[in-house]
């Protein structure tokens, strides 16, 4: 070091060393108090943390992968064969085999915490699309799994609310996540959020609105068919509209006039308030209170591939319910005709999964018309069913993409 250095650093002040015994008793009662509230502060708001918002998403793809690697663990010492075997049935397990997609619905628990509460004390506007956030993850693990195996992902193109009532400070809810509808790129998505409020028996609510067959009731006890048909799951089936006479794409934007982006607008409006009034005067089958509806658009990808939900849901194992009311349902022991055919995708020895990711992204395109099985899978009240929901569903989006053009 050279002694023009030295000079300078001999200007350098020394750094003042604190002496908390040296203090006197006030000023060190604040600082002992201060710290313990900077990390009471800490505890309250621990759910705003760095990377809490990605533990509580990715919460359970971490218990997945535990699970696949204790499974591992487990058959170690078995032959290769076999562990590859035991590997394939416990992956194809996960996946819903025979049941139908607007039936599935996938619940994430919330509260409204501290740091999610707004200055009126209640889930703030901006908390409903993070708690969706991990609500949707926990959809695709339930729904999808073998598309998320074979390296597929999904795109969210946009989530539309409406706020119904709200949820107060320190309330648990519940979201729960179903298909409501898709075309021939976009998967529609419906979440319910809803609470058990404590001055409200859900059991006793549940038998005021419907009795046992699915029968709504009304004051006077007089059966009337409820709108709401109840599924297997005990949740209830979206009910939208009436059938939609195609499935045309919609125009872009940019091709829309003035009108026709005002009219797609209010169409817009009027489409997501009359789904959100259905929605609401549709008694949850335990009894919850409902707070909001949201929709989201979401698209299968496969690197930059976009894959149609059409082909990816049969694989899955989705189906239509069998042709004959009297036959047994269908179910991982009794599986549709098609889920051996989505099998020898992806399960040795005929399939693979790069076998698989190659199917989804563009070797469906090669098989011929008439041996398109998951177009047979979905088709009949599933077709049926999906058209309905798509009508209001769609005119939601094309209002959104048409708003746009608007100023």
């Amino acid at each position: 070091m050279s002694g023009q250095q030295s000079r300078l650093l001999a200007r350098i002040p020394p750094m003042p060393i604190f002496n908390l015994q040296n203090l006197p008793p006030s000023q060190s009662l604040v600082l002992s108090a201060s710290k313990y509230i900077f990390l009471v502060l800490l505890l309250i708001n621990y759910r705003s943390l760095p990377f809490a918002w990605h533990i509580r998403v990715f919460l359970p793809v971490l218990r997945l992968r535990l699970q696949y690697y204790l499974l591992r663990l487990r058959i170690l010492f078995k032959p290769q064969k076999v562990r590859a075997k035991i590997l394939a049935d416990w992956g194809e397990g996960l996946c819903p085999i025979g049941a139908n997609p607007f039936e599935l619905v996938a619940v994430q628990h919330d509260w409204t915490s501290v740091d999610d509460a707004d200055y009126n004390g209640h889930l703030s506007n901006s908390s409903y699309a993070k708690a969706l956030d991990a609500a949707r993850l926990k959809l695709v693990l339930k729904a999808l799994p073998a598309f998320a195996r074979s390296g597929g992902w999904m795109a969210l193109g946009s989530t539309h609310y409406h706020f119904i009532r709200e949820i107060p400070f320190l309330r648990s809810y519940e979201i729960r996540l179903s298909i409501g509808a898709w075309d021939h790129k976009w998967m529609f998505v419906i979440a319910r959020y809803v609470s058990f409020p404590k001055n409200r028996h859900s059991d006793t609510t549940h038998k005021q609105h419907v009795n046992g067959s699915g029968q709504q009731l009304g004051n006077n006890n007089s059966a009337i068919p409820s709108k709401t048909p109840v599924t297997s799951n005990d949740f209830p089936r979206i009910l939208l509209s009436t059938p939609a006479e195609d499935l045309t794409t919609p125009a872009t934007p940019g091709d829309a006039t003035e009108v026709d982006s005002n009219f797609q607008a209010q169409k817009t409006a009027k489409a997501m308030e009359a789904l959100a009034a259905a929605q609401s005067k549709m008694p949850e089958p335990d009894g919850a209170l409902l707070h909001c509806v949201a929709i989201s658009y979401i698209c299968f990808k496969h690197g930059r591939i976009t894959v149609p939900p059409g082909v990816v849901l049969p694989c899955e194992g989705f189906s239509k319910p069998p042709s004959t009311a009297s036959a047994a349902p269908f179910s991982p022991t009794n599986p549709p005709a098609h889920w051996k055919k989505a099998q020898a995708l992806r399960v040795a020895p005929s399939g693979s999964m790069p076998a698989f990711a190659k199917f989804l992204k563009g070797g469906w395109r090669d098989v011929p018309e008439g041996e398109r099985w998951w177009e047979d899978a979905l088709d009949g009240p599933i077709e049926a069913q999906r058209k309905a929901n798509l009508e209001v569903l769609d005119s939601i989006r094309k209002g959104m993409e048409g708003a746009r053009s608007i100023g």
